[in-house]
């Protein structure tokens, strides 16, 4: 199995560049800190250390529209759902699983689950709308 990831990187963290998603080509883990190749439309962009970006690691499912399922990523765990989940990663448990609040958790595996965004670019997608006015 190939282990992906990728990160986000806010505003001017790379020269000239504004907040976005890139593919992470490597991952070296190093005693001196964590570094990530970062690579945009088939070309390397930067060099990282890792405290300046957030990596988000591949949970290693697709959605039932075949996308890749990431660490970070706001699902709907069966279509239309009212409630949206974050995918995140329990170091407790070591398993990837579906949060909505500290309260509401799903195991990320067995959903009919689709991606409608992340936590960096999409975070309203995780609000709670108030329809009761």
């Amino acid at each position: 199995m190939e282990i992906n990831c990728r990160a986000f990187v806010d505003d001017e963290i790379i020269e000239g560049r504004k907040a976005q998603m890139y593919t992470v080509l490597d991952y070296h883990w190093r005693p001196s800190g964590n570094v990530v190749n970062l690579w945009d439309d088939l070309k390397p962009i930067a060099t990282l250390d890792v405290k300046w970006c957030e990596v988000m690691w591949s949970t290693g499912l697709k959605d039932k529209n075949g996308v890749e399922v990431y660490e970070g990523d706001i699902v709907e765990p069966v279509p239309n759902a009212l409630i949206k989940y974050q995918v995140i990663y329990d170091d407790k448990t070591a398993r990837f699983l579906l949060r909505h609040t500290d309260k509401y958790e799903l195991d990320v595996y067995g959903l009919e689950r689709v991606v409608i965004g992340n936590i960096y670019e999409n975070p309203e997608l995780l609000e709670v709308k108030d329809d009761s006015s």
